[in-house]
């Protein structure tokens, strides 16, 4: 025994837990493209005369979008020992050569009303996107049995529910164990508050993609399984296969109690836009929409950047060949799909 580390039998302590259980998620989280031929197909679909309700469509996106993001209440930043990191603020201006503080006044200013309006903005897509799409807003109190429920709708037979989480951190692991336990706990009740025998119950990441998650998302997934086996349902398809020390991850499981079924599942950005909007490109319109809500100016090709992608997406949407949009509209509906995928692809 180490000299330094005591016997848990001889001091009374408790034994360590076992490590934690690692996983396999090559399956679980393949490389989501963008390729500029897509786009290019959205676009000319979108905007040939023979798709002018398509173009309203994404019209009426825009002013929904932009209605309701009037709404959002942006807090003024303040430097008061709370909000702002004394340490944090000396090492960028070091790093950044930062020499005065209206320089760290328009740092400040930028960095935390972006962070502060994060919530509001998920709020957005909760009360315009899904609604939009024909899915019901489920707005209930927390810790009730619809909390953990943003959106649902019912088709053949299902009871489709939908969690929207604002992006691929969000998670952490009290969200795991409440939202695990509240898809144990409480869907036989949902199966009856919407008079189904199936519910399918989707854990949805607004953006990013699988292969950019923390995988807090699949831990839900994961975890409700458990907490299912625990309530006596029976495993038809299961979340995990056995593969030596690493199990593979697979992004749903079924299951199946008294003759309901529930299957739970994880989608994320791209994928889930295309399930509530029935269509591959949804995220597309989505994107596109918001772009027509700024009064946005091009950049030029060539630019210097100081983040990493984005002489890329200047680049991509410079490729583009779209009558009628401009330059800034592409740009910026370029720099939104960027966060759906996890790379932009130019054959």
């Amino acid at each position: 025994m180490s000299p330094w580390r005591p016997s848990c039998s001889r001091y009374g302590l408790q034994a360590l837990p076992p490590a934690t259980q690692r996983y396999d998620f090559s399956a679980f989280a393949p490389s989501v493209p963008l390729t500029l031929l897509e786009v290019q197909a959205f676009l000319h679909a979108t905007t040939a005369a023979e798709h002018a309700e398509r173009f309203a469509r994404i019209s009426n996106l825009e002013q929904a979008l932009e209605a309701r993001m009037r709404q959002i209440n942006a807090r003024t930043p303040a430097i008061d020992g709370k909000s702002t990191n004394p340490f944090v603020l000396a090492a960028y201006a070091h790093l950044f050569d930062v020499q005065h503080l209206k320089q760290v006044d328009d740092i400040v200013a930028a960095a935390k009303v972006f962070s502060s309006i994060e919530t509001a903005a998920g709020r957005v897509v909760e009360d315009v996107i899904p609604p939009f799409y024909g899915w019901e807003q489920i707005d209930s109190p927390g810790h009730t049995v619809l909390s953990e429920i943003d959106s649902a709708r019912v088709a053949e037979g299902t009871a489709e529910l939908v969690a929207l989480k604002s992006g691929p951190m969000c998670i952490n692991d009290s969200m795991v164990s409440q939202i695990a336990n509240a898809v144990a706990n409480h869907w036989v009740e949902w199966s009856g508050h919407w008079e189904v025998d199936r519910v399918r119950y989707i854990v949805g990441m607004n953006y990013s993609t699988a292969r950019s998650s923390n995988k807090k998302d699949w831990h839900i997934v994961r975890l409700a399984e458990q907490r299912a086996i625990e309530h006596g349902a029976t495993i038809l398809n299961s979340c995990t296969t056995a593969q030596g020390n690493r199990p593979l991850a697979h992004p749903f499981f079924e299951a199946e109690l008294d003759g309901k079924h529930l299957r739970v599942e994880t989608m994320q950005g791209r994928a889930l836009w295309a399930h509530i909007g029935g269509g591959d490109d949804a995220f597309l319109e989505i994107c596109w929409a918001m772009a027509k809500c700024l009064n946005a100016l091009a950049v030029p090709v060539g630019s210097e950047f100081t983040t990493g992608e984005m002489a890329e997406i200047i680049d991509f949407a410079g490729r583009l060949d779209a009558e009628g949009i401009s330059d800034a509209e592409k740009q910026w509906l370029i720099l939104f799909a960027r966060h759906f995928v996890d790379e932009l692809f130019v054959p």
